[in-house]
């Protein structure tokens, strides 16, 4: 009795280990790893900050193994180097931003365009009417500041001629507001609330980069069109900054009473690219751009940016070549070999399918044939007895001698050559070769002896 209870204590002990066993296994080989990134963004209350936190809220929601801590940045060249040393792993950066070749692209987020915005009494109609004015620019060292600056030589402005102020987005709207600026260039995406804020103050108003006729600063172009106006300052622009795009600022897209702009304004803009270091792992990369497109319509409704992901558009004119891990997110709905070669597959199988069709026709037509020669002798032979039966003389017999050898001949050529199966049909025709051979020796053997 003991040794049996303590074979039962044995068996259960072993069954407890199995069972933790499987559990450390599903916990360390089944449960993903946890694992840290780091996002540089930008500035609290700024765009590129808003939208790393719904990144990352996004992200962490729908993969909780995954861990995403903010880092507040001066912007997109601060995030930029701090890639390439890798105390980041993921960025938001300007594609125009001057990184080194451990950069890479996941997806472009949205355009940035570039915000003209003038106090209602400072005079400024276009941006040919800014010399002597006071003029706010993003932070020193950030993208929004590179840009406008390239931007201002562009357009023919020299920084002799302008006052310009680094001024984070929120001071520069205040100071512009109360009229201590005359006029911010930021680059921003569309709908910006710093920029909505301004706009409903009724101080500031959305002013056009150039101006609505042809002039010495911009001498062509159909100017009374803002999307040709937008295009004719990019095109002239990309010579000297080849990743600037032309865009809109579309009537109205800033509410309030009155809603600005009145009409269309034709700008200029680059895009915000969600960026990451090279060796960031394919997996990972894989699974934040997934995240982005699968969770578009719900980031869309926290920042209206999103609503700009495309993986048609999203995907072109980077400067920062894509991560593999994006990659293999967007080429998954690009043809396998099968769907890209169905139609010469179709037709493949078609031509097969009639090859075979002749192949089993022309087989069938080759028995038949084969069927049919056979056939001949069947009824030479019968021919022959029939004449046989007739009556006929010795010299007839010997005539049908020689016509069953000449069958015979003909019959082992063609069997020799293949034109004949030896087949049951070809035993049926020796049977009566023999039949018909004996019955014409009976016979000459007769005729004989009657004489």
């Amino acid at each position: 009795m003991e040794t049996e209870a303590s074979r039962k204590r044995l068996i259960a002990i072993g069954l407890l280990a199995v069972l933790a066993v499987c559990f450390v296994a599903r916990h360390y080989w089944l449960t993903p790893k946890i694992t840290t990134l780091t996002f540089a963004t930008g500035q609290r209350g700024g765009l590129y900050h808003e939208l790393g936190q719904a990144i990352a809220s996004g992200v962490q929601q729908a993969h909780p193994h995954l861990r995403i801590q903010l880092e507040e940045t001066t912007g997109s060249l601060d995030n930029a180097s701090r890639l390439q040393n890798q105390t980041v792993q993921i960025a938001l950066l300007q594609n125009d931003t001057q990184a080194n070749a451990t950069v890479r692209s996941l997806t472009a987020i949205h355009p940035e365009l570039l915000h003209f915005l003038c106090h209602r009494e400072a005079g400024i109609h276009s941006i040919r009417d800014l010399s002597g004015k006071k003029i706010a620019l993003g932070p020193k060292g950030s993208g929004s500041e590179k840009f406008t600056r390239e931007f201002l030589r562009f357009a023919g402005l020299g920084n002799s001629e302008l006052t310009l102020l680094n001024l984070s987005l929120e001071e520069a709207t205040a100071q512009l507001i109360a009229g201590k600026v005359d006029a911010l260039l930021f680059l921003t995406g569309l709908g910006n609330d710093a920029c909505q804020r301004a706009l409903q103050s009724g101080h500031v108003r959305l002013t056009p980069l150039a101006p609505l006729t042809p002039s010495t600063s911009f001498p062509q172009g159909n100017f009374s069109n803002p999307n040709s106006r937008a295009r004719s300052l990019a095109e002239g622009f990309r010579v000297h900054y080849p990743h600037a795009s032309p865009h809109i600022i579309p009537m109205l897209a800033y509410p309030g009473q009155p809603g600005q702009p009145a009409q269309p304004i034709g700008t200029v803009g680059v895009k915000a690219v969600l960026a990451c270091h090279r060796d960031l792992p394919e997996d990972i990369a894989e699974i934040l751009t997934r995240t982005l497109y699968e969770y578009r319509a719900e980031l869309s409704q926290t920042q209206s940016a999103f609503s700009s992901l495309d993986e048609q558009s999203s995907t072109t004119h980077l400067q920062f070549p894509l991560h593999p891990g994006a990659e293999n997110y967007f080429q998954r709905k690009h043809p396998g070999f099968f769907a890209q070669h169905v139609e010469i597959m179709g037709f493949a199988l078609t031509l097969v399918l009639i090859l075979w069709s002749i192949l089993v026709w022309a087989k069938r037509w080759f028995i038949h044939s084969r069927k049919n020669r056979i056939d001949t002798y069947y009824e030479a032979i019968d021919d022959i007895i029939n004449r046989l039966n007739d009556g006929t003389h010795l010299e007839e017999i010997n005539q049908l001698e020689t016509e069953l050898l000449e069958i015979r001949q003909r019959a082992s050529d063609e069997l020799v050559n293949e034109k004949l199966d030896a087949n049951e049909s070809f035993i049926i025709y020796q049977n009566m070769l023999n039949g018909c051979q004996q019955l014409l020796a009976q016979k000459k053997q007769e005729k004989q002896s009657e004489q």
